[in-house]
Parts: structure tokens; C-alpha cells; sequence
């Protein structure tokens, strides 16, 4: 082995020199010259792995026609240099980095993380980056949309949306990497991470990887306090129409509350503020409902309670037959007074009292917590449960079990049981842990605890009692002052003044004189549905718009005498008026033999609808 290295090392010593001196004059008329090459090659061939390519390189030397030496040598002091360089920039990255920058680090399970996204998608330098990631932007139902963007069907009457998520663009982020940008002068570098982890309690047991981003912002300055100024501000942009908004929450999927904290709710809407006046109900009831919530939402209020050891806790009861109010009202205390609705449905199947524990601990230090119908979660104390289960049977009950024997079970017998069996386990939320939720030892403080019943005798005493419910609300069917204000409200314009047509043509079906062109011929008849005119962007076509600010409050009046007091609920009636929300002449000459159809349907418990 040593005999066949000395032998390469000889070849290559002859083969390599005398190529290099038939090709370069200079070389043979220097024979020190000549060495030193030969010797440089010699020893560069080992370390760069190029012995076997020795006639390569002889080749390379006759077709450039001088020695490659400086070539080999100039690349590998480039080759140095570049290592050199890179480990003096990450010496010094890494002592700017550990003494002159600062970094905060955001979740992307954090609100904070949404804000920041939202803000970085709105900046120009941002947008124009090289490294971008498209995510698609849906609007919600509520944002405001140009009827220039709307297209029409093939004959241009109706609406088509179907290419309407077509002309929405794309919002576009930073990619996963690294980014800079300036912002009020300072320079900011910003880190998109994603890393994967092993959730070990996924769905049915089983365990998945999951990601998770972190998202890391640095700044050239000593302190975070550039940061925290850009996190502000990005918070800020993006609330800055929230006082416009409410938004509700309800709670999250099983798999996700088991995380608990902020995973314990999710965003399912975010809607225009509801105005007070557009609830309907007693005046002197809003006001004391808006003056009990004030005092308590009040700064002062906490150090009140607690000089007197009273729980910081304010619950509200609101009762009265569907469609009165009760939820909407709730929206506008909402609005009023800022704050986020969380919704929570006591018939959830997966919902426990350990969900329902947790829920309420999670809740944030001001909001309103809204538990619709109350009365249908089938709330009953362990007692009650009880007496069920041991009810004496009558005696022909008792005989006919005595009489029947397994024999004699059929699989709908079968079937029975095992649905009791099913039911005795989805027994969902139980009085006391309800009870426990609200008012418990370790139940959160600083909310706005708002029930609602349409049966509130059926409701347990425990559960209504002064200190869990604190003011009990009262709703009813609509009075005719009630009916007057729905009427004036329907037909007022968005600023408050009544809309105008800008035509006065004929409606299909309505002669010159306002009347309607036939006449119910019977109690159980109605008019004939005239073919519906389609409505352009311009007006609907009645001369019926054409009323002024002062005539509405007197067709208003008008409407509300043909309305029997207290029958028909606030929502029975704006149903009524939304059918012709652009007639408000024709809803006062029909409202009379709607109203009397509605009594007989009503007298009849039927659920079909003669006059609508």
C-alpha cells in the first residue's frame, strides 16, 4: 500500500510539472519558479480531494494557457474568507443581538396575535415583500357593501352573487421567516416560527401533532418599549370600530375547553351595536335596568361590596311570552355599555358542571353573560329526581309488570329501556351545578348575569332568589303606544326621516285611489297575490312613499288603533310591517283584517297563517 502512494506521488510529480512547463514559457526558463508551483499542488491535491483529477487539471491548464495555480488559490481564499466573515457577522449579530436588541415573543393562541397579523396585513413595505402568504378574508353579513360590486342576473332585475367571493382579494402576511420593517423610525425585525408538538389528548384519545407559531418582534433599542408602543397600536387599530360592535362568544368545541384560559370561548359573531330605543319596552323600565347596571359597572363599586362582604355579582331576570324582547334587549345593554355578550346553552350535550365551572372562571373581568330560556334546561333538585324514580306505580301498572316476564318483552320494549338508560345519562347540567357556577365559592365576580324564561313560574326558587337575581324584568305583548313606536320606527329613514320614493307609479294590483283592488269576500279569504314587480336599485315603485315627517306619527296612530292592546308580540308585529317595510299605507290599510285574522288563528291553535 505505502509502495503504491510513493509511485501516485511520483507520477504526479513528473505528469504535472511537465505539463505546466510545455505550456507556460516562463516556467522553463525558472526552475525555482517551476518547484514551487509543483510543490503548492502537491500539497493543495490532498486537501481539496482532486489527486484523481490531476489530468483534468492538466487539460485545464493547456485550454486557459497558464498555470490554474491562481486560480485553485484564489478560491480558496475566497473560500476562506467567506468563513471567516461569516463567523465575525454571527459574533457580532450575536452581541447586538444579546446587548442592544430587544424581543417580545406572541403566541398565535394569544388575541394579541391577531392584532399584530391584522396590523402587519394593512402596511404597505409589508404587503411588497418578497416572502408573502395569502390567506382568504371573508366579509360577515353586517360590513358594508357597494352595490357597484353586486352583479345581476341575465335579466338584470334580481341580485347573483355567484361570483362574489371572486372579486374579494386575498389578504396577504408575512411568510414564515424573517422580515424587517420600519415603523415611526425605528427599525423592527420580526420572526414567524412554527413548531410542531405532540397533543397527547386529542379527539377519542388519541395522540396527533399539532402546530403552534410563535411569533417573535425585536427592535435596535435596549428596552421593549418600541414594541410595546407598535403592540398598542396595533391593538388599538384593531378595536377602533369596536365601539360600533358587539361581539358574541360561545363556548368552544370539547376538545378545545380541555386547554382551558381563552380556549375556553370562541368568536361567532361581530355585530353593529343594537340602539336602545329600538327595544321595546316600558320606558320606565329601561331606565331603572340601565341606572341598576351603570351603579354596578361603576369603578367605585367593587370597594363598596367589599367593605360590606358582598359578592361583586349582579343578575337580571328576563320573563314574558316569545318575542317580546328579552334577547334583544340584552344585545342593547350590550351596546350601551361595551361589553361582550358570552351565549350559553344548558341543553349543550357535552357541556358538564366542570365545563360550566370552568366557563365561568374564564370569563373576562367585564361582560354579559346571556343564559337563554332558562326554563327548558330541565334544571331539578337531586330530591325531585328522586321522587321520580320511587313514584308509585297505579295498580294496573303494577299488575301488568307482574304479569309480564322476559319472555314476554317485544324490541320496542327493549328499545324503551334502552333510551331511559341513554336520557338517565345525558342528564346534562343539574341545579346545584348551575347554582355552583353562579354564586360558588369559587365563581367569577364582575359580570352581568342576564337569564331569560318565557315560563318563569316553572323556574326553582333557589335559583331566583335576591342575590342571584337581583332585578327581575318584565316583559309583555305589545300596548298600542308599543305598536306606534314599532310603526314610526319601521318607516323612519337611517337619520330619521321618512323614506321618498322617486317615482310615483301604480303598485300591480292597487288602483289610483290607494285601495287595494279586491276585497276579502270573507272572514277566511284574502286577496289575490298580484304577481310580485321586482325591485330596482332606484326605488320601489308606490306612490304610498310619498308621506312626509309629519304625516307618520298620524298614519302611526292610525296603524296602532287598528292593533288590539296587549294580543300580538312586539316580533308578531314587525314581522307584519317587514312584509311591506316599503308600504307604510298599505300596512295601515291592511293591519285590520290582519289583526282579525291573527285573533281567530290564535282562538283556533292552528299554525297555519291565513293573512300574512
Amino acid at each position: 500500500m505505502g509502495t503504491a502512494n510513493m509511485d501516485m506521488g511520483a507520477f504526479f510529480r513528473g505528469l504535472l510539472p511537465t505539463a505546466v512547463a510545455n505550456e507556460t514559457g516562463f516556467a522553463a526558463n525558472d526552475s525555482s519558479t517551476h518547484n514551487m508551483h509543483a510543490n503548492v499542488i502537491e500539497s493543495l491535491l490532498p486537501l481539496i480531494g482532486l489527486r484523481s483529477f490531476a489530468p483534468m487539471y492538466s487539460f485545464i491548464g493547456n485550454w486557459l494557457g497558464y498555470d490554474p495555480t491562481f486560480i485553485l488559490t484564489a478560491l480558496g481564499f475566497l473560500w476562506a474568507s467567506n468563513k471567516v466573515m461569516r463567523q465575525m457577522y454571527h459574533l457580532f449579530y450575536g452581541l447586538i443581538t444579546e446587548h442592544l436588541m430587544s424581543t417580545i415573543h406572541i403566541s398565535s393562541t394569544d388575541d394579541i396575535y391577531l392584532h399584530i397579523m391584522k396590523w402587519l396585513a394593512m402596511q404597505p413595505k409589508m404587503v411588497n415583500s418578497r416572502a408573502l402568504t395569502a390567506e382568504t378574508v371573508s366579509k360577515t353579513a353586517w360590513e358594508d357593501e357597494e352595490e357597484s360590486n353586486v352583479a345581476r342576473d341575465l335579466s338584470g332585475l334580481y341580485l347573483n352573487f355567484s361570483n362574489q367571493e371572486a372579486r374579494a382579494p386575498p389578504q396577504y402576511v408575512p411568510a414564515l421567516g424573517l422580515h424587517n420593517f420600519w415603523w415611526k423610525g425605528q427599525y423592527f425585525r420580526l420572526h414567524r416560527k412554527k413548531e410542531s408538538f405532540l397533543d397527547e389528548g386529542g379527539a377519542n384519545g388519541i395522540s396527533t401533532f399539532k402546530d403552534k407559531e410563535d411569533l417573535m418582534i425585536s427592535c435596535l433599542w435596549r428596552s421593549p418599549e418600541p414594541i410595546k408602543q407598535l403592540l398598542a397600536h396595533a391593538k388599538q387599530n384593531y378595536y377602533s370600530d369596536h365601539q360600533a360592535r358587539t361581539i358574541v362568544k360561545r363556548p368552544s368545541p370539547q376538545n378545545l375547553r380541555r386547554y382551558g384560559g381563552h380556549y375556553n370561548w370562541q368568536q361567532v359573531a361581530n355585530r353593529p351595536v343594537r340602539d336602545m330605543r329600538t327595544v321595546v319596552l316600558d320606558q320606565r323600565q329601561k331606565l331603572r335596568v340601565l341606572a341598576d347596571i351603570n351603579e354596578y359597572l361603576h369603578p367605585e363599586s367593587p370597594r363598596w361590596y367589599a367593605n360590606r362582604g358582598i359578592p361583586l355579582r349582579r343578575g337580571y331576570l328576563f320573563h314574558g311570552p316569545p318575542g317580546t324582547g328579552k334577547t334583544s334587549l340584552s344585545f342593547a345593554l350590550a351596546g350601551v355599555f361595551g361589553l361582550d355578550i358570552h351565549v350559553i346553552s344548558l341543553l349543550e350535550p357535552s357541556l358538564t358542571e366542570e365545563d360550566l365551572s370552568a366557563l365561568f372562571n374564564s370569563l373576562p373581568r367585564r361582560c354579559v353573560v346571556l343564559l337563554e330560556d332558562i326554563d327548558t334546561a330541565g334544571l331539578r333538585r337531586p330530591s325531585e329526581e328522586l321522587e321520580q324514580v320511587q313514584k308509585p306505580k297505579d295498580d294496573k301498572s303494577s299488575k301488568d309488570d307482574a304479569k309480564s316476564t322476559p319472555n314476554d318483552w317485544k324490541v320496542s320494549d327493549l328499545a324503551k329501556a334502552l333510551k331511559k338508560d341513554t336520557d338517565d345519562q345525558k342528564k346534562g347540567i343539574s341545579l346545584s351545578g348551575l347554582l355552583n357556577a353562579i354564586d360558588g365559592v369559587a365563581s367569577h365576580e364582575g359580570r352581568v348575569l342576564i337569564m331569560t324564561t318565557n315560563v318563569p313560574e316553572s323556574l326553582d326558587d333557589a335559583l331566583i332568589r335576591p342575590g342571584r337575581v337581583d332585578l327581575q324584568v318584565a316583559f309583555t305583548n305589545a300596548t298600542k303606544i308599543q305598536a306606534q313606536e314599532l310603526f314610526i320606527r319601521m318607516y323612519e329613514g337611517d337619520q330619521g326621516r321618512p323614506r321618498h320614493s322617486r317615482a310615483k307609479q301604480q303598485e300591480p294590483g292597487t288602483p289610483m285611489n290607494g285601495k287595494s283592488a279586491e276585497a276579502p269576500t270573507n272572514d277566511h279569504t284574502t286577496t289575490a297575490a298580484a304577481p310580485l314587480a321586482p325591485e330596482t336599485s332606484s326605488a320601489v315603485a308606490s306612490g304610498d312613499l310619498d308621506i312626509s315627517l309629519d304625516e307618520l306619527p298620524h298614519i302611526a296612530r292610525e296603524f296602532s288603533d287598528r292593533i288590539p292592546d296587549g294580543e300580538f308580540s312586539p316580533a308578531e308585529i314587525q314581522g307584519y310591517l317587514l312584509k311591506r317595510k316599503k308600504h307604510p299605507r298599505k300596512a295601515l290599510e291592511e293591519a285590520g283584517v290582519w289583526a282579525e285574522a291573527m285573533v281567530r288563528q290564535k282562538a283556533s291553535k292552528t299554525k297555519i297563517l291565513q293573512v300574512q
